[in-house]
């Protein structure tokens, strides 16, 4: 009987890359320094070669980094405009961090932020905005955003929990606006179990951070001059990241091919619909979006999928932000985000991890235009 095919799986390389994270364990182990110690280090300079940027710092979250980021940026009770189909966590930092998010809607075709309803959602009171590069696109669009920040003095904070190894225009995510946060979280591309990190140019920001993920120690001293608490990496955590950066580009190639799969066996199946946005692009592919189109119930795809092929189908960021009840006090009632909720009430994610087999793709898309055949005949 064939196996279950998931919906995300880690992937930590071969034998030898096993190996070496066995051998870095018992290091670790044997040294008795489990937190602050070489690995750390090591991870953060591993993130400055891949994102090209000045400084960064390892934290115990991705959501930990946003809000870090945050603060160091004294939001005094300022906006900070999120797009609406993000993880909590991203809106849950502005308000922790003193701030206060405004939803704008997304682009059909790339699932980010749209520009124009950007503008709609500027006023007096924008500090900034965060911009989520979903699935690991950034799409031409986002220059737009980028040139309207720098040239109204507005933060840009890349939240780049799905873009590892993903470029635009010759540059790497992490290094295209204020600040960036990464998340290591398991089911990312890269994986620490729980972790993040903060990539900048900013001296000021970085120096804040060292601060803040230490308690508020001022540098160097025994004392502490900012209310903060422990958000700092373990050892361990950051060997792990340190050894799926290494294999970061195989990981992120592997993923690329699999889209390349789906998208030639997929495009012509009625009841499916690529985003085109995502076609030309130098996306990482955390997942592999597409829509259902016609009268397919989801749910009972993802149970026809799961029994009838073993492959686990999943959406995500539903309801999206501006529907959560957390955020209900910073919503008008009134508020529509058209795309955004039309959208994800079609959207799928299919498995796209280097574990998959081509044999696996074919068993995912043969299964897919077997159910919605069906269901749309049914």
């Amino acid at each position: 009987m064939s196996k279950m095919i998931p919906g995300v799986k880690p992937y930590f390389g071969e034998k030898q890359e096993y190996d070496r994270i066995h051998g870095g364990i018992t290091k670790i182990l044997d040294s008795g320094m489990l937190t602050q110690g070489i690995y750390v280090k090591k991870f953060e300079e591993c993130m400055i070669d891949l994102t090209g940027s000045q400084y960064a710092l390892a934290v115990s979250s991705g959501g930990t980094a946003l809000e870090l980021v945050l603060r160091s940026l004294d939001l005094n009770g300022r906006e900070v405009i999120v797009p609406t189909d993000t993880f909590v966590a991203t809106a849950n930092a502005v308000i922790r961090a003193g701030g206060k998010p405004v939803f704008a809607d997304i682009e059909e075709e790339t699932l980010c932020l749209d520009h124009d309803d950007l503008l709609k959602r500027i006023s007096s009171r924008t500090a900034g905005v965060i911009y989520v590069h979903m699935f690991g696109l950034i799409p031409p669009s986002f220059q737009s955003t980028r040139d309207f920040c720098d040239n109204n003095n507005i933060f840009l904070i890349e939240d780049a929990a799905h873009a590892h190894g993903t470029m635009f225009n010759g540059e790497s995510a992490g290094s295209l606006g204020t600040a960036a946060c990464f998340s290591f979280y398991a089911t990312k591309i890269a994986t620490t179990g729980e972790g993040g990190m903060v990539t900048t140019n900013s001296k000021d920001i970085y120096k804040s951070i060292q601060s803040l993920r230490d308690h508020g120690r001022s540098a160097d001293s025994t004392l502490f001059d900012k209310v903060s608490n422990n958000y700092r990496l373990p050892e361990i955590s950051s060997l792990l990241g340190l050894e799926q950066l290494s294999i970061l580009q195989e990981n992120v190639n592997r993923r690329r091919e699999i889209a390349e799969l789906y998208r030639s066996r997929l495009i012509k199946v009625s009841g499916l619909r690529l985003l085109r946005g995502f076609w030309e692009s130098n996306c990482s592919y955390w997942r592999f979006p597409l829509y259902l189109e016609g009268v397919v119930d989801r749910l009972e795809l993802q149970k026809r999928m799961k029994e009838n092929h073993k492959v686990r189908i999943t959406w995500m960021y539903e309801p999206l932000c501006h529907m959560q009840p957390v955020f209900s006090e910073y919503v008008d009632k009134s508020t529509t985000l058209m795309v955004a909720e039309k959208s994800m009430s079609k959207l799928i994610c299919l498995p796209c991890y280097p574990g998959l087999k081509d044999s696996d793709v074919d068993r995912i898309c043969s299964g897919l235009e077997m159910e919605i055949h069906k269901l749309n005949h049914s």
